[in-house]
């Protein structure tokens, strides 16, 4: 969609949003920042993160401090204070999200639980569809160049992130 007024334009792009962790990554501003990216909104606004690209020589470390922190979501009335995720806005975007789920399950193997972290093969079918609800989607990547090829292969992308110390790193990312 596009809402023009005046002069400015606001293109709406979609969504399926992608954030890249490389190696050098300050791991604990990383996990608290993808904390609130993959789940503060409920997967309910466009630039939700819902792709995780992790380089391979931190992605356990990465991911089993995230599985931790998703552990102490609290979960509840958005208006209470201490509440990370609040509702879903509709009984249709439940029935999405759920449906979505069992999408999920279809193609990957795992455990689920509310909100939800899947590790799953970059060529499901899934991870190339917009769920709007908080589930993460996490691939192991090599290098810089693998994490911009899967970060790009979606047909949606309205934003996209990276976590390195870098600049030549950044440099590279932002000319791809």
């Amino acid at each position: 969609a596009c809402f023009c007024h005046g002069m400015v334009c606001l293109l709406e792009l979609s969504g399926n949003n992608a954030i890249i962790v490389m190696d050098d990554a300050d791991i604990q501003l990383a996990v608290r920042s993808m904390l609130f990216a993959a789940v503060g909104t409920a997967g309910q606004r466009c630039t939700t993160c819902c792709r995780l690209l992790l380089h391979e020589s931190i992605y356990r470390t990465f991911l089993d401090q995230l599985v931790e922190v998703y552990k102490q979501v609290r979960i509840g009335d958005p208006l209470e204070n201490g509440t990370l995720l609040g509702p879903l806005h509709t009984p249709a975007s439940r029935d999405a999200f759920l449906k979505g789920i069992q999408t999920i399950r279809s193609q990957s193997e795992g455990n689920f639980v509310q909100p939800t972290i899947v590790e799953i093969s970059l060529s499901a079918p899934v991870v190339r569809e917009e769920l709007f609800g908080p589930v993460l989607y996490v691939m192991k990547v090599q290098n810089l160049k693998e994490a911009v090829e899967i970060n790009n292969s979606v047909p949606q992308g309205l934003s996209s992130s990276i976590f390195t110390k870098r600049p030549d790193i950044i440099f590279k990312w932002i000319d791809n």
